[in-house]
């Protein structure tokens, strides 16, 4: 089997040789510093006994933050989220919820830390870079096939700990001094998050804290390869490459998928964007292929109001019992709304269809509701408070874990779900430098 670990060794080397150069990754990050940042939301209100605090975070961590970015070019950032998640269904304590990929029962370990460091390309000959490093149970669970042996957790001790090597990768830009034609075009290769889905790893970028079945079973977390991307005209700009397939960072099949996306801005109130994935995916085996069509609408109908539209449909061969075709497909609508500039509240709903079983392990119909207040306690901490029920078209596919009976007065009784589905309450808190 082809190693591509040389591709990962690359980048480290890569990191720490151009610590000296200028820059962050994206343009609109770049535009961003050069702004002046918007006023504090949270001062002068009920709370200002909390202001040495947002001093404390303005001067000593923002402006360090600054103070490095101004010297070095680097732009490095933080996020800190600890949460706590109850399903009153009263599975087994730390374990993964049923139905979900990152939300943990009864668990105190925190979800996910992490550190991020970027900058930009310069000039036509030194690239610029993005890295994310993740710690805690989020890390755990996105982890990537690092070995190429088709599955994760098995046969390498990285895959098995709390460490994630989230992103690692290298940019270049056309410089200012290319070709006009060219302007924009941009190159990465390394280790990236997925182009799909309307939801990312990150809990601090999302409007819920859970997250919904499309980003838990229709689409991968991560890939490694190489991605184009080119603004077509202002409204329209499209991103495409090879990869080495879902979550893998050595390829377990040699074999290569393809990615792609193409984002149009309709105005400043509505975004669409079309993705996908297709290539092989099972382990040694490149005749069978997968196959997962994407899209996303963002639609702001006013300043205070958010809409998130996303559809799904996924296609493998020979993946279903018989050795037929697997299918699956889902859609999930959020609704944003900012009450004041302090307190805000996230509603989804959604369905996922797992046709084959493939996905979710049980052939079944899954739906879920969800609810999500927000209060930013200062710029950069904010806590939140979650409530969310699932269903499923298979009765029991969200059992107790629990032993089957407890003992009672008169003998052992038999221990029953709180509902028909699953009721889960959750409450997180993140601390954020970005």
């Amino acid at each position: 089997m082809r190693s591509r670990t040389t591709l990962v060794c690359l980048l480290a080397a890569a990191v720490a040789t151009w610590t000296g150069s200028p820059g962050v990754v994206r343009a609109e990050e770049a535009a961003a510093g050069e702004a002046a940042p918007p006023p504090d939301p949270t001062r002068g209100q009920w709370d200002s006994f909390l202001d040495p605090l947002r001093d404390f975070e303005d001067n000593g961590i923002t402006g360090t933050q600054k103070q490095v970015e101004d010297a070095t070019k680097f732009h490095v950032g933080a996020g800190l989220t600890e949460a706590y998640t109850w399903d009153f269904n009263n599975p087994r304590s730390g374990s993964l919820i049923a139905g979900h990929s990152l939300e943990h029962h009864n668990d105190g370990v925190p979800a996910i830390g992490q550190l991020a460091v970027s900058r930009p390309s310069e000039g036509w000959f030194i690239p610029g870079m993005g890295l994310k490093l993740d710690a805690g149970k989020v890390a755990r669970d996105v982890k990537a096939d690092w070995n190429g042996n088709g599955a994760v957790k098995h046969g390498d001790t990285f895959e098995t700990n709390d460490f994630e090597v989230q992103e690692a990768y290298l940019t270049w830009a056309v410089p200012d001094d290319g070709p006009s034609f060219l302007k924009g075009l941009t190159l990465k290769g390394g280790k990236f998050v997925t182009l799909l889905g309307a939801e990312v790893i990150e809990p601090w970028s999302n409007y819920n804290y859970s997250r919904s079945y499309l980003f838990s079973f229709a689409i991968p977390f991560t890939h490694t390869g190489a991605l184009v991307s080119y603004p077509i005209s202002e409204k329209l700009s499209v991103t495409a490459g090879p990869i080495e397939g879902w979550d893998e960072v050595q390829s377990n099949n040699r074999g290569w998928s393809g990615i792609g996306n193409l984002t149009y801005t309709v105005n400043d109130k509505v975004t669409l964007a079309a993705n996908g994935i297709w290539g092989p995916t099972q382990t040694n085996k490149t005749g069978n292929k997968r196959g997962v069509a994407d899209f996303v609408a963002t639609v702001k109908p006013t300043s205070a109001l958010t809409l998130l539209l996303n559809y799904d449909w996924g296609h493998e061969d020979a993946a279903a019992a018989g050795n037929e075709a697997a299918l699956w497909q889902g859609f999930a609508a959020v609704a944003n709304y900012a009450f004041t500039d302090r307190a805000s509240a996230a509603v989804r709903g959604e369905w996922f269809e797992d046709h084959g079983g493939t996905r979710t392990g049980v052939a079944q119909s899954l739906y879920e509701a969800t609810v999500t207040g927000k209060y930013l306690i200062t710029q950069h901490l904010y806590g939140q408070v979650e409530y969310r029920h699932d269903e499923s078209a298979k009765g029991n596919f969200f059992p107790a874990d629990s032993p089957g009976t407890v003992n009672g007065p008169t003998g052992p009784n038999p221990i029953t779900k709180f509902t028909s589905g699953q009721d889960i309450l959750g409450l997180a808190v993140t601390y954020i430098f970005n």
